[in-house]
């Protein structure tokens, strides 16, 4: 068995699925070296220049990590109706079929996913007692996702920005997944941004599926003669024709990033363990990245698919919560600290104006001045004397009684908007349910 500390990272998954796209790697006892240890190439799968897999082997373990590959489909330039009906025409002939068209996997024997499992089967038959670890991009890592739900000998499967096959699976696959049963198996990890990656992402998730902290926006390809939105309508109609259902995740930045090979984002980052860092992480406390985030997904025109969104939503309002206490606690209690300083001025105004009267009327004799009197020479000492220090009490009193009052409102709104997203985020956990996202 191989050593706790040499258990491959997520770090680790995404360097082997790298290497998988390295046709240089596919040689009988190639060997890649990782960060702690070495891993060699056993065997490799090359099919028709559509799948290919690498098979690697730690030394003195028993497990077998088969990392999978899908070449990008063939690139095309996108400008007119006819190029949009072309492009989704070849682009529909590729596996990426499966899951754009929502098609069953059961029943055909001649695409990725089939030849996948075969090889699997393969590995399995040649060493039965070994344990099978997957890993895949894209196309190649619903490839994993797949055979994670045919093969008992998976015991550990980590894609990166792969589409969803939810739909193209059997009810019976289904039901297990929605019962939790590839959770503990399978580990989906997505970019917000990766337009690939949310293909399907408002369908019930097969394993456990996390968003990533995104990277920056990778270009993609735009037209010069037509807007995306009209390209979108272009496409539409291509499916019409083609008699296929409309897919609403799959969108015109979807389209022209596979159609035109654009699969550059490539922005994962990783804690000192290895491990991925996800969103979660990084929107706990913090409202502007939080927003900005809701923000690019917005005009990113990523259908994020209602599980993502539910989540940045219920941070937000947590956020601003969290921001507006802080407000209560800082600048608020700040201003209540000036009041009360007033108090120390008002003894010593009071104190000059005694002083004053002590002048005019002689000390010690105060309670022989009449009410009139005194008001008299007040007035007296204001009209000569520019003096600050006269103030209303009564006007400080409702000025504190206002900014307890503007206190409260702001705590009050703070709690609300708390239990909203805590609502948010209770909503987030039932789709959590449903789809896997966690």
């Amino acid at each position: 068995m191989v050593n706790r500390k040499d258990r491959l990272t997520d770090k680790d998954y995404k360097i082997i699925s790298d290497h998988a796209g390295n046709i240089a790697n596919y040689q009988q006892h190639h060997t890649i070296e990782m960060s702690q240890q070495t891993l060699t190439v056993h065997d490799f799968l090359k099919v028709d220049h559509k799948l290919y897999g690498l098979t690697l082997k730690q030394e003195h373990a028993d497990e077998f990590i088969v990392a999978f590959h899908c070449p990008i489909p063939q690139q095309m330039a996108v400008s007119s109706p006819q190029d949009v009906q072309m492009a989704a025409q070849s682009l529909l002939k590729t596996d990426y079929a499966y899951p754009i068209e929502r098609k069953s996997l059961s029943g055909h024997q001649d695409h990725v996913f089939f030849k996948g499992k075969e090889y699997i089967e393969q590995v399995c038959q040649q060493h039965p007692n070994a344990a099978i670890h997957l890993t895949g991009q894209a196309l190649a890592g619903a490839v994993c996702t797949y055979i994670a739900t045919q093969q008992s000998a998976v015991k550990k499967a980590i894609t990166f920005d792969s589409p969803n096959i939810w739909s193209s699976l059997s009810p019976s696959i289904q039901q297990k997944a929605m019962q939790g049963k590839y959770a503990p198996i399978l580990t989906e990890y997505i970019q917000p941004n990766h337009h690939v990656g949310l293909i399907n992402r408002h369908d019930h998730g097969v394993g456990q599926v996390k968003y990533t902290v995104p990277p920056q926006q990778g270009s993609v390809q735009e037209s010069i003669t037509y807007k995306p939105r009209e390209i979108d309508t272009f496409l539409k109609s291509a499916f019409a024709s083609m008699n296929i259902e409309w897919n609403d995740s799959f969108d015109t930045n979807t389209f022209l990033s596979l159609v035109s090979g654009d699969f550059n984002v490539n922005g994962y980052t990783f804690h000192s363990n290895g491990a991925t860092r996800i969103l979660e992480e990084q929107l706990d406390h913090n409202t502007s990245f939080t927003a900005m985030l809701l923000q690019e997904i917005h005009k990113g025109r990523a259908y994020a698919q209602s599980g993502l969104e539910i989540i940045i939503k219920s941070h937000l309002l947590k956020n601003s919560s969290y921001d507006l206490e802080s407000i209560i606690e800082h600048e608020v209690r700040t201003v209540f600290e000036k009041i009360d300083a007033l108090d120390e001025n008002v003894k010593d105004a009071v104190q000059h104006v005694k002083q004053e009267l002590k002048g005019l009327v002689g000390f010690g004799h105060y309670d022989l001045l009449s009410h009139s009197d005194v008001d008299a020479l007040l007035e007296e000492i204001k009209m000569e004397q520019n003096h600050p220090s006269f103030y209303s009490h009564e006007k400080q009193l409702n000025a504190l009684s206002t900014l307890r009052d503007y206190e409260q409102e702001l705590s009050t709104l703070s709690r609300q908007m708390y239990v909203m997203g805590d609502e948010y985020a209770k909503a987030d956990r039932r789709l959590a349910t449903q789809m896997g996202i966690h």
